[in-house]
């Protein structure tokens, strides 16, 4: 039977050319699969021109509890992204954008959903081969001994998870799940939200937001890992599917070009992030050479 994916963007309206540039790519490098692209419900008129038969444009409130609602914090005079719940501690946009990752997943019938990351650029093309192997098995990446001490805040997370879904406190060192481009089984993340629910008595969403020190990647890495075991159907890979340049020095043409030319062949896309102050209307001719090169 056919594997289904659809890629799944949150984003807002600072990043509008770089989602528009993603969202290129995969028309470039992943034609058959449908992109999501989830935003504030005032920034739907900046995206709504990417909307296509294979790209759909949702505001994160279609996709979030009728109980959570935006706070237009600049008719305040506040600069911050604010989002309030009923009978629950208000949440600040950071917070709520990996809330969108997991309740997107009760909205979708895709076997796997791929996040990707606004500032992320497929760079050859994506088959469903890249994240399921030969026995349907979806990947899941994982650095292994990552996170220590000296990494405070991904430990922090770790501990969260581990609350959340119930497991008992691992020693240090430990995985690392996140990066640009995450492969999920979408089957494994509503289990996720079910099991939290079994496990605090709370509403998924409810209990993540109370938690606050939270990682969606961790949380579905440990709760892959650490719950599931081999019956989520999941292998796992060090290898990320995405090259990340976080520098905050921009890279001219020839640079970036050089960059492309260090990608391994098993990666299938970049991230240039935007603390480097690149206009994605200065390298789109280079992807669009590539792209051409890729499809002939």
């Amino acid at each position: 039977m056919a594997v289904s994916v659809v890629f799944v963007t949150p984003s807002y309206r600072l990043d509008r050319e770089r989602c528009a540039l993603l969202n290129r790519s995969l028309e470039a490098c992943a034609t058959p699969f449908e992109h999501w692209i989830v935003v504030d419900r005032g920034d739907l008129p900046f995206f709504r021109p990417l909307q296509s038969n294979r790209t759909t444009v949702v505001a994160k409130e279609e996709v979030l509890p009728v109980w959570v609602h935006r706070v237009d914090t600049l008719k305040l005079g506040l600069r911050s992204n604010l989002w309030l719940q009923a009978r629950g501690r208000p949440m600040r946009g950071w917070l709520v954008q990996q809330l969108v990752k997991l309740a997107v997943t009760r909205s979708l019938d895709a076997d796997v959903v791929v996040h990707a990351d606004s500032d992320v650029v497929f760079i050859r093309p994506f088959s469903v081969e890249s994240v399921v192997d030969g026995d349907g098995r979806v990947r899941l990446f994982e650095r292994p001994g990552y996170v220590d001490a000296t990494l405070p805040d991904h430990v922090r997370w770790h501990r969260s998870a581990e609350e959340l879904i119930g497991v008992g406190r691992a020693d240090l060192p430990l995985p690392d799940y996140i990066s640009t481009l995450v492969p999920w089984k979408r089957q494994n993340a509503v289990a996720l939200l079910d099991h939290v629910e079994r496990t605090t008595g709370r509403h998924w969403l409810r209990a993540l937001a109370a938690a606050w020190d939270v990682s969606e990647y961790v949380l579905y890495g440990r709760f892959v890992r650490d719950v599931l075991g081999a019956s989520g159907g999941q292998f796992v890979s060090s290898s990320p599917l995405c090259l990340d340049y976080y520098k905050r020095v921009p890279l001219t043409v020839p640079e970036l070009t050089a960059f492309l030319e260090g990608v391994d062949e098993a990666t299938v896309a970049i991230s240039l992030t935007a603390k480097a102050g690149m206009n994605p209307e200065d390298y789109i001719e280079l992807l669009e050479r590539r792209w051409a090169v890729a499809a002939s």
